[in-house]
């Protein structure tokens, strides 16, 4: 029992420390590009701006798809749906109009 409850509680550690990384990565990484961009282009405070708040959205989208356990890229689809041999249910709705 104790080795069981302390294996669920590192898991939950493992995965903690690896939701807490990437969203300071996202941000991180997001907020210098911004600076380098406003250093290259001379637009000074508005590119570090506009993609610190990018970095936090991307690190927000990063924690939830980690929470939820979607591990797909962002915009690729369930191999269901990917699929053309697979066909949906069809319902009222999808008929139409003549």
């Amino acid at each position: 029992m104790v080795a069981s409850d302390n294996a669920a509680m590192q898991q939950g550690v493992g995965i903690g420390l690896r939701i807490g990384i990437e969203f300071v990565v996202a941000v991180v990484v997001a907020t210098g590009l911004g600076w380098v961009l406003d250093r290259w282009l001379g637009t000074r405070p508005w590119g570090t701006i506009v993609l610190f708040f990018l970095g936090v959205g991307a690190g927000m989208l990063s924690v939830y798809r980690a929470v939820a356990g979607i591990s797909m890229a962002v915009g690729s689809r369930p191999l269901a749906k990917a699929d053309p041999a697979v066909q949906p249910a069809k319902d009222d709705w999808d008929d139409d109009e003549a």
